[in-house]
Order: structure tokens, then C-alpha cells, then sequence
């Protein structure tokens, strides 16, 4: 892409978050529009320099990464809690806790930076930031999450990260609030800019797009549980992390009911903020999360104890469970999603998650 990604001088991008409604919940209000101003011959004059500027944003990027990685080598839960918010404090405090305070850590390397025009608060940006493990901690993050199958991405290998930092006030500090991977051979389009290099915002209703960003998630969910045959499945493109869900849940279903076992795997929106930028194509771009909340039970008295995951064994101690298990994770995607125009399917480009909370008895 062009040089809007090189490290200092970056063009930015405006983030917006979103209220999810009745399928989400509660979100950050949006900034309100910057209004121009007429100069002496009648003019509109340039809007008012913004507040958070691309300087404030790469060393509060800076120092989150230098800060995050301290943190992990001493194993300090409660002060990383203090860094992240959102979904990310769930996924943080599991990389804590299912390592025994020995969390991954990562080499970064920036290489592009979205910052949102605005002159108030809440204050955010984006970051796409090269990741790669460090040579200690790769057998660490090997077993993050319980999506991963084989021929899945090596957890070692470098990928793009997209990092989500905000603030909510002057006052606040810095905290992310949203991070995913990019699949391999991804990257992020090229923001739409305005004449003075700023980034178009999407607001949460905008129609522009074929799936407003605030029916993202709820959709996304929709097609994870129904797959190619539910209603909403022409509006995302096939993927291990769409329709691709819908198949295994249909054979672990039914997996389940040959031994006596209830099987059920459920997504759904979160009251995480979203974030959505215009696309130089007359796209967007659109940051959101989701809950899958995964749940086996015995159905017959001779119904086999129900293993646990080795990757949510961190959670609950015990190997197995005789009545009930429930596993939560945290998931965080990135989709583009074409114009309305085109009547095209909007497409995941980015992935991460991790189990983040189980339950069993």
C-alpha cells in the first residue's frame, strides 16, 4: 500500500464505536461531526486541528508495547488489567492464568496507524503491528484457543496484529480495547481520505454499506450458528470463522448424541465497543467481537463423563466432568464489507480468541 503505512508518517483513519441495541447492548456514543468554519471571503475553512494527533497516537502505541511486554516478563496480572479494557481484559487476564502468571510475549513491529480525526473525548486509534513470539514463549501459545485445527496458522510465526487503542476522557489513560490477526496473506484496504488526509467515518447505522457496522456482529453470530442455510448467509462470505463454525457444531452435535451427551454452541454479541472506517472503494472496514458460549451435558444416566479441553483445563482444574460443562471464549474479528452498490458479501480478514471462561459440575 502506499505510504500511508510507514511508521511516522502515517495518514489516519477515524474509529467509531457503536451501540449494539437489543443484540449487544450499551456502546461509547459516537463523536459528534467537526463543523467548518467560514473564513473572511465566505469560504469553508479548514476544520480545527484534532485533538488526538498522529504523534499522541504512535507513542501512546509506543508505550503500551514496552509497557505490555514488562509486564508479561514479570507476570504482573493486576497491572496488565490496568493496560487493556473491553473484551481484552477477559482475553488478557486468560493469557495470565492459563500460563500460571508466565503469559506469551512478542517481539512488535509497527508498520501502520490509524488515527481518528477528533477534538472530545473518547479518544481512539488503530495499529497494524507485525507480532512474533518470542523463541521462550512458543510452546506458551500454542494452545490459546480451542478454534484451532490443523493446517491453521503456526502460532509462532509473525502475523499482523490490528490494535485498537482508547482512551475514554483527557484524563484516562491509554488502554486497548480490541485486538485480532490478520489471516495470513491479509492485510487491512486503504482508508478513504478527506482533503486534508483524514480518514470517513462510519457511524454505527451507516447505510452505505451492504451490513451497517453496528449488524455486524449479530449477523456474523447468525451465520456461525446457521451456516449456508440460514437467511443471513449470502451477507457473509464463507469461512472457517462463519459457515465453518455451523459444520462443527452440526457434527459434534451429533457426536455428542451417539454417547448420550447434549451438545450446544451458541454466539452472540458483546457490549464491547465496535469500531468502522470508509474504505477507499466505498467500503468499510469493521472492528467487532463476539461470545461463544459452548455447552456439553449428560442426557442419559450412562452418558460418558464429558472431557474437558486442554485448553480450558487452566479454568476448572479437572480433566473431565460428569453433568455439565460450559465454555466461554472471547473472539475479536476484523471484516470488510463491500459497498451497497455491489450487493457483495462482506469478508473476515482477521481472527483471534481466546477461552476465557468455564464452568462445570
Amino acid at each position: 500500500m502506499r505510504g500511508i503505512w510507514r511508521r511516522r508518517t502515517l495518514l489516519p483513519a477515524v474509529i467509531l464505536t457503536i451501540s449494539l441495541a437489543a443484540c449487544s447492548g450499551g456502546g461509547t456514543p459516537e463523536p459528534a461531526p467537526v463543523a467548518a468554519t467560514k473564513g473572511a471571503q465566505g469560504a469553508p475553512a479548514a476544520p480545527a486541528a484534532p485533538r488526538l494527533t498522529r504523534d499522541d497516537a504512535q507513542e501512546a502505541l509506543d508505550r503500551y508495547l514496552a509497557t505490555d511486554d514488562v509486564l508479561r516478563a514479570g507476570g504482573d496480572l493486576r497491572m496488565a488489567l490496568e493496560q487493556v479494557r473491553d473484551g481484552q481484559s477477559a482475553i488478557t487476564s486468560a493469557a495470565y492464568r492459563s500460563t500460571v502468571l508466565q503469559p506469551p510475549r512478542y517481539r512488535w513491529r509497527p508498520t501502520g496507524l490509524i488515527v481518528p480525526r477528533l477534538d472530545a473525548p473518547p479518544y481512539w486509534f488503530t495499529a497494524v503491528v507485525e507480532r512474533e513470539a518470542r523463541s521462550a514463549t512458543l510452546g506458551a501459545t500454542a494452545t490459546r484457543t480451542s478454534t484451532r485445527t490443523a493446517g491453521a496458522p503456526d502460532p509462532a510465526a509473525a502475523r499482523s496484529a490490528v490494535l485498537t487503542l482508547m482512551k475514554q476522557d483527557d484524563d484516562a489513560r491509554w488502554q486497548l480495547s480490541f485486538a485480532s490477526l490478520l489471516y495470513p496473506g491479509d492485510k487491512l484496504p486503504e482508508p478513504a481520505l478527506d482533503a486534508d488526509g483524514y480518514a470517513t467515518a462510519l457511524s454505527s447505522r451507516d447505510e452505505s454499506i451492504e451490513i451497517t457496522p453496528q449488524l455486524m456482529a449479530p449477523l456474523h453470530a447468525t451465520v456461525a450458528e446457521e451456516g449456508a442455510k440460514g437467511f443471513s448467509a449470502a451477507l457473509i462470505a464463507p469461512d472457517t470463522h462463519t459457515t465453518g463454525y455451523s459444520t462443527e457444531i452440526t457434527e459434534k452435535r451429533d457426536q455428542a448424541k451417539d454417547v448420550g451427551l447434549g451438545y450446544d454452541s451458541i454466539f452472540s454479541a458483546t457490549q464491547s465497543p465496535i469500531f468502522a472506517w470508509r474504505t477507499r472503494g466505498g467500503g468499510g472496514v469493521v472492528c467487532y467481537p463476539l461470545t461463544r458460549t459452548t455447552t456439553y451435558s449428560a442426557r442419559l444416566p450412562s452418558a460418558p463423563w464429558i472431557v474437558v479441553p486442554p485448553d480450558a483445563r487452566w479454568a476448572i482444574g479437572d480433566p473431565a466432568v460428569a453433568k455439565e460443562l460450559r465454555i466461554v471464549e472471547t473472539q475479536q474479528y476484523v471484516s470488510v464489507v463491500p459497498p451497497r452498490a455491489t450487493h457483495g458479501a462482506a469478508r473476515v480478514i482477521a481472527y483471534d480468541g481466546a477461552v476465557t471462561r468455564v464452568t462445570g459440575r
